[in-house]
């Protein structure tokens, strides 16, 4: 096996006893394997917190060494006209499987999907479930329609908690010899927001291009994540009232880190939150305009004035309730 393969596939679960995360799903998964049957299902949750790697750990355990002759993948995203339902899924779902009672068609990114071949769909889905069980995976459960989701037993995926992350990551970088400090592992798991699959290819990265030492540094700088420090300091300037320094430092954010609006408000969002200094109506202040402000950025609105914009409000905010210069 080649050193340089991608980790994500290197090390992917095949069995549902290998799978981390998830435990409040996993006594059902299990059962439908001992059991050898499934409902149609849905899987929800955001990317890399492992719908496919259950979907194909399932079938493995279900059917054994015939699993791919049972098991039909395909992308939502690159199938999601009526005529590929029409088609292509309807001429794999009214065949039976030679080696079993019923096969399994798993459709990621379902979510994706056209208005027009949902309803399609759901009739195959009806018409074919006494040799075909579907599989569908999604990001967004709100755009699949409801006449499919009434047919449909629906699994929410959690995002991977850092605990658990660090139990495969530690395995990996043991077996592949990736030097990490163990800080820098526990920030890679905590800064890929539950995302096994954005962890393993951070340390893939590092592995190919023989990057040695690993630290926090290198890996604040490969997931692109605003430094907690480097908000923290923005935070004690604006307590500080120092307009000018802050408008420095957003600039710097923006145009030199080249750091998006949306990360930069999430670290700012997650800081002043869990901050101990920053008492309770500053942040009830605070917050709410930070979600306003990333709205309106989203609609179009300027990202440099309405960034500086919002320094100066908190710095109004923080004179307010921490420097005590009004009532």
């Amino acid at each position: 096996m080649s050193d340089y393969l991608i980790l994500a596939e290197k090390y992917r679960p095949k069995t549902l006893d290998e799978v981390i995360g998830q435990n409040h799903l996993m006594s059902f998964f299990k059962g439908f394997a001992k059991n050898k049957q499934i409902p149609h299902m849905l899987f929800a949750g955001t990317p890399g917190t492992g719908k496919t790697t259950v979907a194909k750990a399932l079938a493995r355990d279900m059917f054994g060494e015939h699993w791919r002759e049972c098991f039909f993948e395909m992308n939502a995203s690159d199938e999601r006209k009526l005529s590929t339902i029409r088609g292509k899924v309807k001429n794999i779902a009214r065949v039976a499987p030679l080696q079993n009672s019923y096969k399994i068609i798993f459709m990621d990114e379902a979510d994706n999907l056209t208005w027009d071949a949902q309803p399609a769909l759901r009739r195959i889905i009806e018409d074919y479930s006494e040799i075909c069980r579907f599989i569908l995976s999604c990001n967004y459960p709100n755009k699949i329609i409801p006449p499919i989701k009434d047919r449909l037993v629906e699994f929410r995926f959690n995002n991977l908690n850092p605990n658990d992350m660090k139990i495969m990551l530690s395995k990996v970088i043991e077996n592949e010899a990736i030097d990490i400090s163990h800080s820098a592992l526990h920030l890679l798991a905590t800064l890929s927001n539950g995302s096994m699959r954005k962890a393993l290819g951070v340390l893939t990265a590092f592995k190919m291009a023989g990057i040695d030492k690993i630290d926090d540094e290198k890996v604040y700088d490969s997931v692109y994540w605003v430094t907690d420090e480097y908000i923290k300091n923005l935070v004690v300037t604006m307590i500080g009232g120092d307009l000018n320094t802050v408008d420095k430092r957003v600039d710097d954010l923006l145009h030199q880190k080249n750091y998006t609006h949306a990360e930069i408000f999430e670290a700012l969002y997650r800081i002043i939150k869990e901050s101990t200094n920053i008492p309770m109506p500053a942040k009830l202040k605070i917050l709410p305009k930070i979600s306003d402000t990333e709205f309106r950025i989203s609609m179009g609105a300027s990202q440099d004035i309405q960034l500086k914009g919002l320094m100066v409000y908190i710095i109004l905010v923080f004179n307010k309730y921490i420097k005590g210069e009004s009532k």
